[in-house]
């Protein structure tokens, strides 16, 4: 019988790490940087599907725009990609972002400048070889910051009902839109019968209606405090705005200084919210407090004013319809102007 080789304690070969043996590791291939312009085209259609449906049934889909730039790719949606002259860009009358931060500008150049334009700009034409920015106006800027004078084009031909969604659409990236921004555009669109309803504009953005409708709340607000969010969009915004449209319908003044002080001294929300409905407290006390006054006058009673009503309590030593009669006379003296409510 043959004597087993496998018992217990018996040691077993030792893995290959132990071995002592260096060995060569697979070598890992290479990241392929060069992706076409059709490829990230491509890849921006996958990850922007709500443009996509923005295009349907606008275009035909053999239409293509008319280039005077150097063309990349041809047959890319209904539009061809471009290298076109920074210089013949002119920005979009519908873009909705209303303020450019330099910093975020230069940080967006300095990264162009390191690993190239990750995502063409859109752009129309408009006619003699100028073009209108749909979306990118922030790469734009860039290019321009870095002295280039060529940017890589998305360009195809379309009307401003659709040349104002994809704006929108394509600013839903970094550094996004403020709710008053896109409340801003939202109206925008609407009054213009770019769209018939709240519900049918949120479909065509993906976005939910109740968002849309608490953006265009903001458009509510006093003309006073759109012209300060016109430059600080910024400062209203989330689940907050409909507690400062509340307050505008109540004291329009007391939100104008509270939304100064935002802008002015760092107020935060909350911290206007607050402040607001302090003052407002307060100056309900005190209205409440001025509606009655009692006074007494000494040997003939009380006088007790609430409202439009003037009360009279005689002491027991008056006689109540003795000094009725002298206020009566009294009255008929009085000076109508100096006791008339402004």
């Amino acid at each position: 019988m043959a004597k087993s080789e496998d018992f217990p304690g018996k040691p077993k070969d030792a893995p290959t790490w132990m071995s002592g043996v260096k060995r060569t590791p697979a070598e890992l291939p290479e990241p392929n940087l060069r992706v076409s312009v059709r490829e990230m085209l491509a890849q921006q259609q996958v990850n922007e599907p709500v443009a996509e449906q923005a295009v349907a049934g606008i275009e035909g889909e053999n239409s293509q725009a008319k280039v005077s730039g150097k063309v990349l790719e041809t047959g890319a949606a209904n539009g061809v990609i471009a290298e076109i002259s920074t210089s013949n860009i002119r920005v979009s009358p519908f873009q909705p972002r209303l303020a450019f931060s330099e910093a975020a500008i230069e940080d967006l150049a300095n990264s162009i400048a390191s690993v190239g334009l990750a995502k063409p700009v859109t752009v129309r034409p408009i006619g003699d070889g100028i073009y209108e920015l749909v979306g990118g106006e922030r790469r734009w800027r860039a290019h321009k910051l870095l002295g280039r004078e060529t940017i890589t084009s998305y360009v195809r031909e379309m009307d401003d009902a659709l040349a104002q969604i994809l704006a929108l659409t394509d600013n839903e990236g970094q550094e996004a839109l403020t709710e008053y921004e896109r409340g801003k555009s939202y109206a925008k669109i609407l009054d213009s019968g770019g769209e018939p309803s709240v519900r049918a504009l949120g479909r065509r953005l993906g976005v939910n209606h109740s968002i849309v409708s608490r953006c265009l709340l903001l458009m509510d607000l006093p003309n006073e405090v759109k012209a300060i969010l016109d430059t600080n969009p910024g400062l209203i915004g989330g689940k907050r705005a409909k507690d400062f449209i509340e307050f505008s319908s109540k004291e329009p003044e007391l939100l104008l200084r509270a939304v100064t002080a935002m802008r002015d001294e760092q107020w935060t929300q909350e911290h206007a919210l607050r402040w607001l409905a302090k003052e407002i407290a307060s100056r309900t006390q005190q209205n409440s407090s001025s509606k009655f006054t009692d006074t007494e006058i000494s040997g003939i009673g009380r006088v007790r004013v609430e409202g439009k009503k003037v009360e009279l309590r005689c002491e027991k030593s008056v006689d109540a319809k003795l000094i009725a009669e002298q206020f009566e006379a009294f009255l008929k003296t009085i000076d109508r102007s100096l006791i008339e409510s402004e």
